[in-house]
């Protein structure tokens, strides 16, 4: 094979991921308006309960009075929880006086992200947060991405709705998770491609080591049983 043909090869791929790229960066707008009016349908919905999400939608560019730092490119739709008081709250006594800081809780977020410099769309989870805590936010979950946008249909938009609602069950301190919400959050961590390809700062396991160590004795009564019997008739 000669190097002309080498990278006639290689133009081929690259002019087909030109391609399909383009196309996802003219599809995007279309689909992110679809993603806003389910998004905004299903607050609307919870706002019945007395819920309040928070729907925002894409910034095509920034204001040209707007000051500060702008992400170009890259576009995202989003829903969150809003704030909440969650009851408790911090007092601090000086000889000056006193002041309170009342703990609110951010709710969790979701994510639709576009990227055009490698033409996907990820789905990310975001952590409620609490404005006391001091240490670092954690990075937020990737549940799933694609590179094709035909994929954000109607009902896949739906479709991760009820996961959302999970993710901020098991996170939220203002809500009770059932045991069935918490292991599928232990998968949907485990699995995270971030963390399959050692992207993460520390790796999430599917088992705890204590569960770890329950599974193996569960897994070696059989062959005790079997040493013993074979004992037995020695």
């Amino acid at each position: 094979m000669n190097v002309k043909r080498i990278w006639r090869k290689e133009a081929r791929k690259r002019r087909a991921n030109d391609f399909r790229k383009d196309r996802m960066i003219r599809n995007w707008p279309i689909h992110a308006q679809r993603a806003v009016e389910v998004f905004r349908a299903f607050a609307l919905e919870a706002e019945k309960d007395g819920v309040h999400l928070i729907v925002r939608e894409p910034e095509w560019s920034p204001h040209p009075d707007s000051l500060g730092e702008f992400i170009i490119g890259a576009t995202s739709v989003h829903i969150r929880f809003a704030s909440e008081l969650t009851g408790e709250g911090l007092l601090t006594r000086t000889t000056d006086g006193e002041t309170t800081r009342l703990d609110r809780e951010r709710g969790a977020e979701l994510i639709i992200h576009h990227s055009p410099a490698d033409g996907s769309i990820q789905v990310f989870f975001e952590y409620p947060v609490s404005n006391l805590e001091e240490e670092k936010r954690k990075e937020p979950l990737l549940y799933t991405f694609t590179y094709n946008t035909d994929l954000l249909t109607y009902d896949w938009l739906t479709s991760l709705l009820p996961r959302f609602l999970a993710f901020n069950r098991v996170e939220s301190r203002l809500e009770h998770p059932s045991y069935l919400d918490t292991w599928r959050m232990r998968w949907w961590r485990f699995t995270d491609v971030r963390n399959r390809r050692g992207y993460l700062d520390t790796f999430q396991h599917l088992l705890t080591p204590w569960e770890v160590l329950l599974l193996g004795a569960f897994v070696a009564l059989p062959g005790l049983a079997f040493i013993q019997w074979l004992w037995s008739k020695l």
